[in-house]
């Protein structure tokens, strides 16, 4: 099987390819350990088969030899597996300034950076370095544009501190891997000023996904927590799901497939939201672990993605539901209810638990806001 990979799937390929991802080696399955990039593909693999994995001109880069692969959603299945190269790739910006193997900044000053290069924080760079290599990192984004205007702007520092070098880091789909830290790993970086300004502290954008059974009180949270964030004058976007699902999703039903795509769907948009600064607040149900991996993967590394699993017990959300979804559910007049007849796969990466059975909406508010201030 021949698998096109593109954007962010393809420069994690390469990542790989490339040697510079410390103990990784290929595709590892969703929720497994050690974790590493992910990959799915049309559903009909099975084990020991060979994937041909290529740009999106079907130029094949190498072959993945499948040892894994986990049931996923929309006819799609996730594989492990190693890779081996065939042959270099030739697309993505800034490939003079890729990292390689042969990179040794053991005894360099490195200064990371992403967005855009502030004086202030260059002027410190060089003034840390002084008499050592600088090595300057532009961390990649997801708009070709602004990683090129990124690393012209460190090549413009570059050229007024003799010896210094400019370095790029694509943005990748690598899952949980950060693709600079990683990087910056294998070539032995002791010394690294971070100056990127991904935080949501620093007034840049994230994602907030609250996922939890339905009457939960997700959406109480969620509605408190963009109340407080507009009063702090930041740029929030609360997606409510029903109306995210009438304006992006009208057409799909509440299968596992269509619920994957419209969660997918919000993700794009919340990603878009983030790049520009804003916090976007989600609130579906979200029930199934891959579908989250999914949403997470199209946000990160550009943006914080904070996972929050509302836990509060079925017995207390069947008993606030004042739309009567759940007797509805139990009569058998809906079909696919989760918590009913359709699965809650419980996430084992939240970044935090909170129960509206023991928590009011204030301190449940107060505990996110303390995970965004890191």
């Amino acid at each position: 099987m021949m698998v096109a990979l593109g954007g962010g799937r393809l420069e994690a390929l390469e990542l790989v390819l490339s040697g510079l991802l410390p103990g990784v080696r290929g595709y590892a399955l969703p929720g497994t350990t050690p974790s590493g990039p992910m990959l799915d593909v049309p559903a009909g693999v099975t084990v020991g088969d060979e994937l041909e994995l290529c740009d999106h001109e079907n130029t094949p880069l190498a072959v993945l030899t499948v040892d894994g692969v986990q049931e996923g959603l929309g006819g799609r299945v996730w594989v492990a597996g190693g890779v081996r190269g065939l042959r270099e790739a030739q697309h993505g910006p800034a490939r003079a300034f890729r990292f390689t193997g042969a990179d040794d900044f053991s005894k360099a000053v490195v200064a990371v950076f992403s967005g855009a290069v502030r004086v202030s924080d260059a002027m410190h760079a060089v003034r840390v370095a002084e008499g050592r290599q600088l090595v300057l990192v532009a961390e990649g984004s997801s708009h070709w544009a602004d990683s090129a205007r990124l690393v012209g702007e460190l090549v413009a520092v570059a050229q007024q501190v003799p010896g210094s070098v400019v370095r790029f880091v694509p943005q990748a789909d690598l899952g949980p891997i950060n693709a600079v830290d990683a990087v910056l790993s294998s070539c032995g970086a002791r010394q690294v000023l971070d100056f990127r300004q991904s935080s949501a502290v620093n007034g840049e954008g994230a994602v907030i996904l609250f996922t939890g059974l339905s009457g939960s009180g997700k959406s109480t949270i969620a509605r408190a927590l963009a109340e407080r964030l507009a009063g702090a004058g930041r740029r929030a976007v609360l997606l409510d799901g029903d109306h995210v699902r009438a304006e992006l999703a009208s057409e799909l039903g509440f299968s596992p497939e269509d619920r994957h795509t419209n969660l997918v769907r919000q993700a794009w948009v919340g990603a878009r939201v983030a790049e520009a600064g804003g916090i976007a607040i989600c609130a579906p149900i979200a029930p199934f672990a891959a579908s989250r991996a999914a949403m997470r993967a199209k946000v990160e590394p550009q943006s914080q993605f904070i996972l929050v699993y509302v836990s509060t017990p079925l017995e207390v959300a069947e008993a606030r539901d004042r739309k009567g979804l759940y007797a509805k559910a139990r009569a058998g007049e809906i079909t696919d209810f989760t918590g009913i007849d359709s699965p809650y796969e419980v996430p084992e990466d939240a970044d935090l638990v909170i129960d509206t059975s023991t928590l009011s909406v204030a301190e449940c508010v107060e505990s996110v806001a303390a995970i965004m201030a890191g």
